[in-house]
């Protein structure tokens, strides 16, 4: 799975888009979970001869899946039960990995610190899950300053790899928001980011736009790509709803192969 395409993009009623789009392109799939819609549970269910084969990885269920949460809430609890329901589906489709936020939610400044206590508890817990299904489980660099939801800062968030186990899923989209100094973080971490979920903005919003139509140093990105993470994986994550042709992906992938 070199390049794949997150199923985001789509709006839950045209999800079988996605599996034309896969094909099209010759690349994989990322499936991006929406258990509390009807039209997502029904096209995963009355496709899933159709995904075999071009399923590459599963997102976490953001949407109602809360790690920051204590145990015994009726959020870790959501929050096992949907991540349980994505694993299964991921493991019967083959994926290669699955991804994990430490938060999905805003949160005010004196709660920070026992979020990230939480989190990192709850990702214990969640490994001996996904390892029961033999998937890894990469952790992404979730938040970003504007919606008041980045739980952990450029520092934290590298120095973590050295206390856990995970490989990482490095979003340039959010670390560009985020003003992360992107040579830094990729020289740092090296081989250990495994994945990236490929986007762009002006720094105002994560608006998961194409590559290109943001600020984000893409001569920079792809150079530092070469040099330290040449056989990481490529997920194009663009948001929902945007209008990007199979032509247009097309282009954003040749960026990267040259």
């Amino acid at each position: 799975m070199k390049h794949a395409l997150s199923t985001l993009m789509f709006e839950p009623k045209d999800l079988t888009k996605s599996i034309k789009f896969a094909n099209e392109l010759d690349i994989k799939l990322e499936i991006f979970p929406l258990w509390h819609n009807d039209s997502f549970i029904r096209f995963m269910d009355g496709n899933l001869s159709a995904l075999r084969g071009i399923i590459g990885s599963f997102h976490e269920p953001c949407d109602f899946c809360e790690h920051s949460a204590p145990r015994g809430s009726t959020e870790h609890k959501l929050a096992i039960d949907t991540c349980r329901k994505t694993f299964e589906y991921a493991a019967d489709l083959g994926a290669e990995h699955l991804v994990f936020h430490h938060n999905n939610r805003v949160f005010e400044p004196h709660e920070r610190a026992e979020m990230i206590k939480v989190a990192n508890e709850n990702l214990q817990e969640m490994n001996e899950i996904a390892a029961e299904f033999g998937l890894p489980y990469l952790v992404e660099n979730a938040g970003f300053v504007q919606r008041k939801n980045n739980l952990l800062t450029e520092n934290e968030f590298v120095s973590l790899f050295d206390s856990i186990e995970n490989d990482c899923l490095l979003d340039i989209g959010h670390a560009h928001c985020n003003s992360w100094d992107i040579t830094q973080v990729i020289s740092t971490l090296g081989d250990r980011i495994k994945v990236y979920h490929i986007h762009d903005n002006d720094k105002s919003y994560d608006s998961h736009l194409q590559i290109g139509k943001g600020t984000l140093d893409v001569v920079n990105f792809k150079r530092l790509y070469d040099e330290y993470t040449p056989n990481a994986h490529l997920i194009f994550e663009y948001a929902e709803g945007m209008e990007i042709s199979v032509a247009e992906i097309k282009q954003n992938i040749a960026i990267f192969q040259k």
